[in-house]
């Protein structure tokens, strides 16, 4: 099968097309036939070096896939034989075939193409465990989103407001900003020339939000704990802005905040399944709906792949990036 492959750790200029033997499914996993795969940012800072996979992951490049199951392995039905899905992935999706337990498959929702559905497993499955198993989001509530317009923050602000809460976001541009605010945003701050800080505070009567969800750490940090409202909670799923970070400890202290983080990579194979039956009851409730809607801006071929992450180094995406991995209708 082709796949993409890695020469060594580094630029786009790394990657490359290789030749891999189709694998075997084993016991409790399928084999997907591949037609898309979704690009994430854990993909970029694996090729940069940055974000190892698990010592039993897929060594290779791809979270989440949607194509059709082509093989099962044992204790799986066959019934799953020929059935499209879409799928987190513990690697290896940037390929023609590709193995993952059989709990991490959802259905696809009802007209999506396999494009669109490649979409959606990692930034949904990630925002839900979030917000809405960590965070125990309730409708009322208020979030901060860094990063609004990214894959994660556009799946975010749709299933926030399809559970009622008030969203705000952070973004690089106007652009960007417009299409949050479109999307369902109450308000999005720009953080290069904008006091996004101030800005949450007045907008929300000096209470600050209940959850905020960062994807930048760093500098961010103490201002999240200002924008936090007493009790609150502060969810660091990345660190685009950097690992360490001084923060008053007092206001930590005294508002009662909770600053945590999660990954969702190591996580258990049977966290996963049941963290991807919930999700899959979301998006095809969500999809037939109107609610949510597939957000893909790009797509390539997968002997493009180097392109697809240029893209998404640059910044300049909204949503998602995508690739085709056989020629879509």
């Amino acid at each position: 099968m082709k796949a993409i492959g890695l020469k060594a750790p580094g630029g786009v200029d790394q990657l490359q097309l290789i030749e891999l033997p189709v694998p075997s499914p084993k016991p409790g996993e399928v084999l997907i036939q591949v037609k898309a795969a979704g690009v994430n940012r854990p993909d970029v800072l694996q090729r940069m070096g940055l974000y190892p996979p698990p010592p039993d992951a897929n060594p290779n490049l791809g979270l989440e896939v949607s194509g059709v199951v082509a093989a099962v392995g044992q204790g799986v039905s066959e019934i799953m034989l020929g059935r499209p899905v879409m799928a987190l992935c513990n690697g290896g999706g940037y390929a023609e075939y590709v193995c993952t337990p059989a709990g991490q498959c959802m259905q696809i929702p009802e007209s999506l193409s396999f494009t669109e559905a490649a979409s959606l497993p990692e930034v949904y499955m990630t925002v839900w465990q979030n917000l809405f198993l960590k965070g125990a989001a309730k409708p009322g509530q208020s979030v901060l989103i860094h990063g609004g317009s990214s894959g994660i923050g556009t799946a975010a602000v749709q299933l926030c407001k399809k559970h009622g809460l008030r969203t705000f976001v952070t973004v690089g541009s106007q652009t960007k900003a417009d299409f949050c605010t479109e999307l369902g945003a109450e308000k999005a701050y720009l953080y290069k020339s904008q006091d996004w800080e101030q800005l949450v505070l007045q907008d929300t009567q000096q209470q600050g939000v209940d959850l905020i969800l960062d994807m930048v750490a760093g500098d961010y940090l103490n201002k999240d704990l200002s924008c936090a409202k007493p009790q609150g909670m502060v969810i660091v799923i990345a660190l685009l802005g950097g690992r360490f970070a001084n923060i008053d400890a007092a206001k930590l202290m005294t508002k009662q905040v909770v600053l945590t983080g999660t990954t969702l990579r190591p996580r258990s194979p049977e966290f996963k399944a049941e963290l991807a039956r919930q999700v899959e009851r979301e998006l095809i409730e969500g999809f037939s709906s109107g609610m949510l809607k597939s957000l893909v801006q790009a797509t390539f071929n997968l002997q493009d792949v180097a392109r697809a992450h240029a893209l998404m180094e640059s910044g300049d995406s909204v949503g998602k990036i995508v690739l085709n991995v056989v020629d879509q209708d």
